[in-house]
């Protein structure tokens, strides 16, 4: 009885298969082959036009692009050479590249580049953003075909509308949303294949958990339509209530495996998440409308500017196919349930850009900052679906076979010419693109100094290494252990430490920017400074130049692990700046005051600091009277001896929300050391050290 009943809740092989000849293959290669190059074509003239590499030396490697995405891509390559993608020690003292890769570089299409020999270059990046522009035409074009049970020529170039969308021109610099473009009709095709009892149930599956694994803020969005799309397809199908049952089991087991499966990337997330400042933000204020019925209907039209900030949604998807998509409601073909199903399901997309409440839910129970209705290719996929039913609708209608063949030519003619000529316009005068020399400044003599000054892991070596300017994600760009980041999945405890010492931002609550000093340096175990000049600071030495970059070593560098006064368990957290800086080393150290200035270093003031050298030297000779080595730097733990002077507490210069310490094989209480790094309390005599790395 219960097998029964499973087969008849998960029928396969319901849905008919017709065996295809060797002339409906070829016409099938030829149909979905069109598919996919023709808006490569014309993306690749766009950029052969604006001189985009491949095809010149300029990339898309703009923005967020360069300052987050780009250098996260080239330390995820590393990762997956070294097959090693737990922890990363190349930004803000540490942070999980499990975490941070979920939201931005998960995506399968980029394994193909990091199979690549040598460095991710900026032209191998543009291309893998040209090819999503074409899958997502081809897996439109197959969603299309397979629910209309025809390959009509028209059908692509309705795709084309879907992959020329406002949206993927407004956030081409984006690129880690496009995998969600891309698998979104195969999810919804998914979906109505299981509500028909037609199997669906591996497709659905499988594009949904890439989907969320590529990159799971966008998938969220996924996730709530699908929800939306199975109740649409559901009840516009005539159901009884058992066949509604065993789809929305079908429906759920399917998700639910979707989501499983992902929990290893998930979980890390989630956790690095709710540590965020964004994260502590709710809804407030009074309930509002942001646009008007105009101004969005503005945002149909072609060849005009994308919305970056905080304007309309990018809702084009071309302005014939949103004026033929109308006539979809006359078609004799759908019924009513359908056509009013679709109409609300478009009005509540239009509804969720405009209400702040939805837009709130939306964006992951936040405001966006900027870059504005990010599921907005949602609509375009409605509006282009709609679309071609319109089309379908107009030809038909037409009595002789020569008005309809005429009516068919010019609507097609129509419609390519402008999405085809809007995304060239687009690529010209609204697509963001930099020089590639730029993104790529100081990579050779950066790899030199890597090459030289990185510490051997296998020698149980650890270091880190910094720039006298500031590099946005310059460690993870350029190879080296850093500390200046600029990641959505920073915590905010790391932000707020950093920006209490003093750091400069790019984007608020989500960067810090390392300005060097000789305090800061030593506490974080900061050994050389690489600078464009030859003036080293006050306790470093010149070590060697690598091209146009010298290279200084700190001599008051301090281990990755070291002992420190118990005054450190209460600093005054009042302060800020360099009085920060100097309460901190005060209080490890034991000494007396070694920094002084007004707030933090200035430029355009002429302010900065001043160094008491010799009370400085006396502190960092303070704490190394207790020996620490690391005899063991692995993957996910750290092991060393500390042969402590006093009773005190082990000062880690790791983030304290990420590891777990354990002194003689005891896990401790660990420390949040000035609300940020890691420690413990230590009693006096030799111990064995463990830190467990998440």
């Amino acid at each position: 009885m219960i097998k029964n009943l499973l087969t008849e809740m998960f029928p396969v092989g319901k849905r008919e298969r017709t065996p295809l000849g060797k002339d409906e293959r070829l016409f099938s290669l030829k149909y979905y082959g069109t598919a996919f190059f023709l808006p490569l074509l014309i993306l690749c003239f766009a950029a052969a036009v604006r001189g985009v590499a491949p095809f010149g030396d300029s990339t898309l490697m703009a923005i967020d692009a360069w300052g987050q995405y780009f250098p996260m891509l080239r330390e995820m390559k590393r990762a997956f050479r070294s097959l090693d993608f737990s922890y990363s020690f190349t930004g803000a003292l540490g942070f999980s590249m499990t975490a941070q890769s979920a939201y931005y570089t998960n995506s399968p299409l980029w394994y193909l580049l990091f199979l690549l020999p040598g460095e991710l270059t900026p032209g191998q990046v543009d291309m893998m953003v040209f090819i999503r522009f074409a899958l997502a035409s081809l897996t439109f074009t197959y969603y299309l075909t397979s629910r209309s049970g025809e390959k009509n020529w028209r059908i692509i170039f309705f795709g084309l509308g879907y992959a020329f969308s406002g949206y993927t021109f407004a956030f081409i610099n984006q690129f880690m949303w496009m995998d969600a473009v891309v698998l979104f009709p195969l999810i919804l095709l998914g979906i109505e294949r299981l509500c028909k009892g037609q199997g669906g149930y591996i497709l659905y599956t499988l594009s949904l958990f890439t989907a969320i694994y590529s990159n799971f803020y966008i998938a969220y969005a996924v996730c709530i339509f699908a929800v939306l799309w199975f109740f649409y397809i559901s009840f516009t199908e005539k159901k009884s209530f058992k066949e509604w049952f065993f789809s929305a089991v079908r429906f759920g087991v399917c998700s639910l495996t979707a989501g499983i499966l992902n929990l290893p990337v998930l979980l890390p997330l989630l956790s690095a998440i709710s540590k965020t400042l964004a994260s502590q933000k709710g809804f407030t204020g009074e309930f509002r409308l942001y646009h008007s019925f105009a101004d969005l209907l503005i945002m149909l039209l072609p060849y005009g500017k994308s919305s970056l900030a905080y304007g309309q949604p990018n809702l084009y998807f071309g302005l014939f196919s949103a004026l033929i998509s109308v006539f979809a409601v006359f078609s004799k073909k759908i019924s009513v349930k359908k056509k009013l199903g679709f109409i609300f399901l478009i009005a509540f997309m239009l509804l969720s850009f405009n209400f702040n409440l939805l837009d709130f839910i939306w964006h992951g129970f936040h405001f966006p900052n900027q870059l504005p209705g990010r599921q907005s290719f949602i609509f375009s996929f409605l509006g282009a679906v709609a679309a071609y039913y319109g089309y379908k609708t107009i030809s038909e209608s037409a009595v002789k076979p020569n008005i309809k063949k005429a009516i068919c030519m010019i609507l097609t003619v129509l419609v390519v010419f402008e999405l085809s000529s809007n995304a060239v316009l687009k690529f010209w005068t609204d697509t963001k693109c930099v020089n590639e020399e730029s993104v790529l400044r100081h990579s050779s003599v950066l790899s030199e100094v890597r090459e030289k000054y990185s510490p051997d892991k296998k020698e149980n070596e650890f270091w880190r290494t910094e720039l006298s300017s500031h590099r946005y994600n310059g460690g993870q760009l350029h190879g080296y252990n850093g500390i200046s980041h600029y990641s959505s999945t920073m915590s905010g405890a790391c932000y707020n430490f950093f920006t209490k010492l003093g750091m400069s931002v790019y984007a608020k609550n989500v960067s810090i920017e390392y300005l060097p000093n000789p305090v800061l340096n030593s506490l974080f175990g900061v050994r050389y400074i690489v600078s464009e000049s030859p003036v080293p600071d006050e306790v470093s030495v010149y070590d060697g130049q690598c091209q146009y970059m010298y290279v200084h070593e700190n001599t008051a560098v301090l281990p990755l692990f070291y002992v420190g006064e118990k005054e450190i368990l209460a600093p005054d957290m009042t302060l800020s700046g360099y009085a920060f800086a100097n309460e901190i080393f005060r209080c490890i150290s034991g000494s007396g005051d070694v920094i002084s200035g007004n707030g933090v270093y200035d430029a355009e003031k002429n302010e900065g600091y001043e160094l008491n050298r010799e009370e400085f030297l006396k502190g960092i000779g303070n704490i190394l009277e207790s020996e620490c080595t690391v005899t063991d730097f692995g993957k996910k733990e750290i092991k060393g001896k500390v042969n402590s002077v006093k009773d005190g507490v082990l000062i880690v210069s790791l983030p304290g929300e990420d590891v777990t310490i354990e002194i003689d094989g005891k896990e401790t209480e660990t420390l949040l050391i000035a609300g940020y790094m890691a420690g413990a309390e230590i009693s006096e005599g030799t111990h064995e050290i463990t830190i467990k790395l998440p």
